[in-house]
């Protein structure tokens, strides 16, 4: 009977949150008010959440699930000053790579240096977007692993449908530190 309650309750709470919508999953992650930097993560936008984000200043965004072609394009005239500067397809299953974080470490420092409003975006600004949101933590705010995976367990859904990214942030730590990865070696940067 217990089970069958647990059951019947898991089936109500997926329920109430399958309507919620995901693209009010934004959230600031960092800020720097001296030179006007800011540094957000969220989830696929609507018209409305676009006009947001144009409204906050936010003028570039990194598309994860690389479907901007549904959303910041089909969409540009309700922010039209928005560049989309990657939009490829990633996959929680795959560790991030080095030429990746690279990339993304160059933009947020040019970011920082100009003083703009940037954001990353997957489908929900849950998995994949939690993973790298994790990875600036640490590299950017001194969190440690277990730090970033709670944030990114309290601002994602889902969470317990995707186990590896917990192991996967554990090897981006190993990788800040410039330290042998000490997960196996799937969950580890390429």
């Amino acid at each position: 009977m217990k089970v069958l309650f647990g059951i019947v309750t898991l089936l109500a709470l997926l329920t109430l949150t399958s309507t919620n919508s995901y693209a009010k999953n934004l959230h600031l992650i960092d800020q720097d008010k001296s030179s006007g930097f800011e540094i957000y993560r969220t989830g696929t936008p609507s018209e409305t959440d676009l006009e947001e984000i144009c409204q906050l200043g936010i003028t570039e965004i990194m598309v994860l699930s690389g479907d901007a072609e549904a959303h910041e394009f089909k969409y540009s005239s309700k922010c039209p000053s928005l560049k989309v500067i990657y939009n490829y397809r990633q996959t929680v299953k795959i560790p991030l790579t080095q030429d990746f974080l690279g990339f993304f470490d160059q933009w947020v420092e040019q970011s920082r240096t100009l003083g703009k409003k940037i954001a990353f975006r997957c489908s929900c600004g849950c998995h994949r977007t939690g993973r790298l949101a994790a990875y600036y933590r640490m590299k950017n705010n001194g969190f440690d692993s277990e730090t970033a995976i709670d944030e990114m367990n309290n601002l994602g859904k889902w969470m317990f449908l995707y186990p590896s990214l917990k192991k996967q942030v554990r090897a981006l730590e190993d990788f800040i530190l410039n330290q042998p990865c000490e997960q196996k070696e799937k969950y580890c940067i390429k």
